[in-house]
């Protein structure tokens, strides 16, 4: 089983990402409202998934590789809705004005959102397109005892 550190990096990405939301929520004000708040809360944590996601395709690529295309559905679904809060965001004064000390910290935080989510598509994409080429090559499981036949041979 071939580690593959592009995945582990995606990990930590995703979880920055989800305190990037979270900052992005406090520095254009959201998060002074309890509603809001709980709702930020609501909305955000199920972002946390796509951290774990990465995490277990570092951890064993060849099992965990049929949640991929789930992860890109995610992903891209994550990209098409940044693009009405960037609109929003551009027009937000709080989300350009000074933030926790920082000039423009909003507006920063959601450059970065959109970045992960474009850099973690890309993982998707060619991390799958190199895994199909290596099989294509004759190259099976990397250990013994960890293709799906071997499984199933097990199993009966």
């Amino acid at each position: 089983m071939r580690r593959k550190a592009v995945h582990l990096f995606a990990a930590i990405a995703e979880s920055l990402r989800f305190l990037a939301i979270a900052f992005l929520a406090y520095s254009v004000g959201a998060l002074f409202d309890s509603s809001v708040s709980s709702l930020l809360r609501y909305a955000a944590a199920p972002q946390l998934l796509f951290a774990a996601g990465f995490f277990f395709l570092w951890l064993d690529p060849e099992r965990y590789a049929t949640y991929r295309p789930l992860l890109m559905v995610g992903k891209a679904a994550s990209a098409l809705c940044f693009l009405p809060l960037a609109g929003s965001i551009v027009q937000d004064p709080a989300a350009i004005g000074v933030s926790l000390g920082v000039r423009g910290l909003g507006l920063g935080l959601a450059l970065f959102i959109a970045l992960v989510d474009l850099a973690s598509l890309l993982v998707l994409g060619l991390v799958k397109a190199q895994n199909t080429l290596d099989r294509a090559a004759g190259q099976g499981p990397a250990m013994p005892g960890q293709g799906p036949d071997d499984i199933e041979s097990v199993e009966a």
